[in-house]
């Protein structure tokens, strides 16, 4: 296993490489819900710069801090500790733009969630989703990546019922998975949750994900047009293009995907991004970052969205991030927030460790 050394740097709690921006999307659903709930959508959104005629729009875009503080106002206002999975529960996967109308238009569930994972940032640029096969099973989830944000298990609610939504319509209206998976704290009404997934959900997980069978990783998707999804598949393309290659920004997204399995030394992920490592480190260096930063940045991300929105024990958080005790854990976290896990847990209003 692998620890923090006794670095000096601090991670950088602003990524560095801009703020996340994200359209409304499933968002727009945030007027409807609260008036059901018997709220004025107004009085959440006025405070922040925002109308109800802006959140009719699912192109429109705003910064993604800003998003996770009109979901913490909404749960906070209409006292619904599900409000995000309200959201996701009306979702329509096209309200994902492009990327939904791909996934949506691909020959099979394989292809479609590929497509999903490969260009949700055409969407989302605060989060990403990703694909992973244990066994016989999928795990289809959702992480935040943009820091300092608030109401990250209301995020957590919307993008996973989203993802179950999605996999209903591929698969069919009675679809269910096997198992939900969420950091969250147990909300103290589970009657939604196991209503909408049909299935059981488990919570202070250490991921947000679905899981099913790999089987329907093959289920053909009925009425999918392959002449839209070519057309899409190259305006997609095209959009990615103009990105500039950010060596920083392709590590991040390597390691957060990676703390799935443990497996995010230096060796690996320069062999992944097919460039010796001696050139990863170059080409870090040249934008100001290490590995080893990159390493402490996303294991600092991670541990305080689980010390601060779940109930997650200290002792698997660390086994989690790959430490090799808790102690080691204890030391890098203290040195990056100047604090222990334990009293960032109290001081931040999160369940005490168990």
């Amino acid at each position: 296993m692998q620890d923090a050394r006794d670095h000096r740097e601090k991670p950088q709690h602003q990524s560095g490489l801009g703020e996340g921006i994200v359209r409304l999307g499933p968002l727009t659903g945030v007027v409807p819900v609260a008036r059901e709930l018997g709220v004025d959508p107004e009085e959440i959104l006025e405070p922040l710069g925002y109308t109800t005629a802006q959140f009719d729009d699912p192109d429109f875009e705003i910064p993604y801090v800003i998003a996770a503080e009109v979901l913490a106002r909404c749960a906070e206002t209409t006292q619904s500790h599900h409000f995000g999975l309200l959201l996701g529960i009306r979702a329509h996967p096209s309200l994902l733009g492009i990327p939904g109308f791909l996934l949506l238009n691909a020959p099979d569930v394989g292809a479609a969630l590929e497509a999903l994972v490969q260009n949700l940032d055409l969407h989302d640029h605060g989060g990403e989703a990703f694909l992973d096969s244990q066994g016989n099973s999928t795990l289809l989830g959702y992480t935040i990546h943009q820091t300092n944000v608030k109401a990250c298990e209301q995020i957590y609610d919307l993008s996973i019922s989203v993802g179950c939504n999605i996999m209903r319509h591929l698969c069919g209206g009675s679809w269910n998975p096997t198992e939900v998976c969420l950091s969250r704290n147990a909300p103290p009404d589970l009657k939604p949750y196991r209503r909408f997934y049909g299935t059981r959900v488990r919570f202070n997980s250490d991921l947000n994900v679905l899981v099913f069978p790999n089987r329907w990783l093959k289920h053909k998707i009925p009425r999918a047009d392959a002449l839209l999804y070519r057309h899409m598949e190259r305006e997609a393309n095209a959009l990615h293009l103009p990105r500039e290659a950010n060596v920083t920004r392709d590590v991040r997204r390597i390691l957060r995907k990676s703390m799935l399995n443990g497996h995010f030394t230096a060796t690996k992920i320069a062999r992944h991004l097919c460039m010796h490592e001696r050139t990863l480190h170059r080409r870090l260096h040249e934008q100001g970052t290490s590995y080893q930063l990159e390493l402490d940045t996303i294991r600092d991300e991670i541990a305080r969205q689980l010390l601060t929105g779940s109930a997650t024990p200290i002792v698997r958080i660390a086994a989690m991030l790959n430490y090799s005790s808790v102690s080691a854990f204890n030391r890098a976290f203290k040195r990056w927030n100047g604090s222990t896990p334990a009293r960032w847990r109290t001081e931040n209003n999160a369940s005490p460790d168990t």
